[in-house]
Order: C-alpha cells, then structure tokens, then sequence
C-alpha cells in the first residue's frame, strides 16, 4: 500500500501549528491579518490534526508512561523525579491545553463539522477516526475528561466531564460513524497530498477505524458484561489490518523542524533518560534480535543496559535509531498490535489454536518491521502452539513489539498486570501510579468539573 510522504517542509512545520498560522497557505494576496483567519479549508486542518496527534502522542505522553512501565528510565533532572512518580498538576498543562484540547481535538471537531456541513464524508470520516484516537490516548491517562461540552469557546468555559464509560461509547459511534461516512459513493472534497498518513486511501482508513475499534474493546477487558473480547475479535473480523503495509504511520524527516519527538527530546535534552533496566534485562534474556534497534550499546562495556525505576544510573543504554531517529514515524496503530489483540482476545474466550497463532504472527511481524530476522528466537518464542500458549507469553511479546507507543503498554499493564514490575527506588506514591493527575489549568479554571483523584487512582476500566 502506497503511503505518502512529507510534500515539503512548509507543510510539516505547519502541522505543529494553531490554525490560527494556516491562513498564509490560503492566499497570502488577501488584505487582511494572517494571523485572525476567517475560515480555514479542510485540506489544511487535516494535516495539522494529524501532526498534533503524532506529536502529542510520541512526546510526554508517550515518555511519562514509559517510566512507569519501565521501557525507559529518567536519569536526570525532571524525569528522574517523574521515574520516582513525582508527576505533578503543571507537568501535565501543556499536553492538556496546547497539545490536545485547544489545538488538536478542536480542529478535529471544526473539521469533523465543516466536513458535513459542505457534503464532504471522506473528511468527516477521516476526522472521526482521528478524534477518537485523540480522546482514546487522553482518556487513558486522565479518565473522565470534557467532551459533549467541549469545543465552544468562550461560549463553554467550564465544560462538564463525561464518564470514561460515555467516552468510550463516544469512541465506538465515532469509528462506526466513520466507516459510514468513507463508504460513502461521493464527496465534495476528497483528500489526496495533504492526508500525511495515508494520501487519501479511503480503505486503509476503514481498516484503521476496525482496528482502532478492537483495541478499545480490548481495553475494556476488565470491565463487567463489556464483551471486551468478544466484541474486539469483531472488530477485526469486520475489516481491520491484515498486513504492515496498512499501519498507521505519521512521517517524520531529518529536516530540523520536522523531527521525531522522542528525537526532539533526546537531542536537546541529551541525557536526561536512558533505556530502563526491566525492558532491557527482558531483551537480553530473551536474546531479543530486535535489541540493537531498540537502544545503543551503553558506555561502560559498550554491552546493553538500563536504569531501574527511580535510581537515576549513569552510562546505560539510550533510545536506538528504530523508535528515536529524526525520521522514525510514530504508529497510531499497526498490524503487530492487532495481531496481538487478536492472540489475546482468542486466548480469553478458549480458541487456544487461534491466539497461538496470532501471538507467532505478531512477534513475526515485529521483526519484520524493525528488519531483523533470527530464526531460532522465532523457534523459541514465536512457534507457540495451543498446549503451549500463555497470557504471559503473549503479553510480553507485546510489550516489547508495541516499544516506543508506551501509552499502549502502560494500559495492558493495568488491564493484565503483565510485566511484573518493581516499585521505583524512591517512590512518591505508595504504588506505581495508574493515571496522570488533571493539570492545574484545570484546577484552577475548571475546578468545580475536575473528579477527585490521586495518581494511584483508577480509571473506570481498571477497576
């Protein structure tokens, strides 16, 4: 499957932006202040929406759960108090309010509506799918969070929090919505260059809303008469991916304003975190192949290395090239995952033969994708069969093959409690926390909305 690439700089940098820089690419000849557009096309709120959402995604949100699952370590600094859980309310205002909630979700919203307003689904579709990935990585980490009032302006202030239940119901009519409105036999406007995921493969983007629908699904597992499993083998029954061509991919490039967050990060924050010993102990246990493109050789015995939580050690392993080039793409979702929900939903529901199946097709496609191949760790860990398929196993496997989206394996960690995982060395919480705190924008602007809660508290689908 053909996938677009970065049609120039100006576009990349412009998906960084507010919509409030767009109005330049609509006509520089008009006489009125770029900065205060009007209006804004939908060809140029798409970019910038799925610029935002990989940029959010691969970037704190992506870092403070990899501390606390323990693929990467904070060494120094802010991060090393983040590793010991020291998250605090104002750590978290950027990602609230200029990531997601004031740029990113709401031009999904102004896209979503405008799209139907002038007769376009293709867009609207493309826009749905996108707000419920947005809503379904910023729910995980703070639970109840504003939407059915959101987006309003000065008109809604203080919006209400829906339930984490509503909002995952909210997720499942998006993708369902969607899927409608990208069969659908035409549309005013049809997008092509400006989609950077996908050039405007109106397929690839209904396999995507299918495969976004089991793993929120899948995430339910925990949760009373969902039908979690159930429900997310039908999912991808009904069409998700069936191979990697179909992932969804957000390019980044080596251009200086085009980087890779994790990237970003590492380069202007050198040092700061490193590779965490649990991820890297398990690799080297395993004779992991893919271990090389994971992280660096450390600089002590140029061997492999990591932190443990909370101790802040020196000379080990950084982020390698796969998940932290400047041009790594960051993966909304990909075929290595949904083979793996298919492995665990087929375990959980009997259909052992199945999930074996799908576990070895997963762990091979995850070396497929990192480009290494190493038959005997495929005979040793990914030639499973229904006497000898386990949970463990394939959420392990999984664990490894999603690195660097540590988001997802933050959440099957609360769902399954798979790693095993030590508390940090100098915790600030009683136990690993399981939710981010609400920021103090919130707090302070929105405080008689905002849920009580503690880091250690649980989402409603942890309980």
């Amino acid at each position: 499957m053909k996938k677009i690439q970065i049609i120039s700089a100006s576009l990349m940098v412009m998906c960084f932006l507010t919509i409030t820089s767009c109005k330049k690419f609509i006509d520089e000849d008009l006489n009125v202040n770029p900065n205060q557009p009007d209006d804004v096309p939908v060809n140029l709120l798409l970019p910038s929406i799925e610029g935002g959402l990989a940029y959010s995604a691969g970037s704190d949100m992506a870092r403070y759960n990899g501390l606390w699952i323990q693929q990467i370590a904070g060494l120094a600094n802010q991060h090393l108090v983040f590793d010991n859980y020291g998250l605090s309310e104002s750590d978290v205002n950027n990602m609230w309010y200029f990531n997601l909630f004031s740029t990113t979700l709401a031009n999904a919203d102004i896209m979503i509506k405008k799209a139907e307003a002038n007769g376009s689904p293709y867009y609207a579709g493309i826009g749905k799918i996108l707000m419920a990935y947005g809503l379904g990585i910023t729910t995980d980490v703070w639970g109840d969070i504003p939407y059915s009032q959101a987006f309003q302006g000065e008109t809604e202030l203080s919006p209400a929090y829906d339930s984490q239940q509503s909002i995952y119901n909210s997720i499942q009519s998006l993708l369902a919505s969607a899927i409608t409105d990208l069969g659908a036999a035409s549309s005013t406007f049809i997008p092509a260059g400006d989609d950077l995921i996908y050039g405007g493969d109106l397929t690839a983007w209904i396999a995507t809303a299918n495969s976004l629908s089991a793993r929120y699904w899948l995430h339910l597992s925990k949760v009373p008469g969902s039908n979690a499993y159930a429900n997310a083998l039908s999912a991808i029954g009904a069409g998700a991916y069936t191979d990697a061509a179909q992932d969804a991919n957000f390019p980044f490039t080596d251009n200086v304003t085009e980087g890779n967050p994790w990237f970003q990060f590492n380069d202007q924050r050198a040092g700061d975190i490193g590779m965490g010993a649990a991820f890297i102990d398990l690799m080297i246990s395993l004779n992991d192949p893919r271990l090389p493109a994971y992280a660096t050789t450390d600089a002590t015995d140029s061997a492999y290395s990591g932190s443990p939580a909370g101790v802040g050690a020196g000379g080990v392993s950084a982020m390698g090239d796969y998940p932290a080039s400047s041009s790594s793409p960051w993966q909304l979702i990909s075929y290595t995952e949904i083979k793996f929900i298919e492995a665990e939903a087929k375990f959980q529901t009997g259909d052992l033969a199945g999930a074996a199946t799908a576990h070895n097709e997963g762990v091979a496609s995850s070396l497929d994708k990192v480009g290494v191949t190493d038959a005997a760790y495929i005979a040793a860990n990914g030639s499973e069969t229904a006497g000898s398929i386990t949970l463990d196993k394939i959420m392990t496997q999984k664990y490894i093959a999603v690195f660097p989206d540590c988001e997802e394996a933050f959440t099957d960690w609360r769902r399954t409690g798979i790693p095993a995982l030590t508390i940090a060395a100098n915790p600030q919480t009683p136990a690993i926390p399981r939710r981010w705190p609400y920021p103090q924008s919130e707090r302070l602007h929105n405080g008689s909305n905002v849920p009580p809660a503690s880091l250690t508290t649980r989402v409603w689908w942890d309980q």
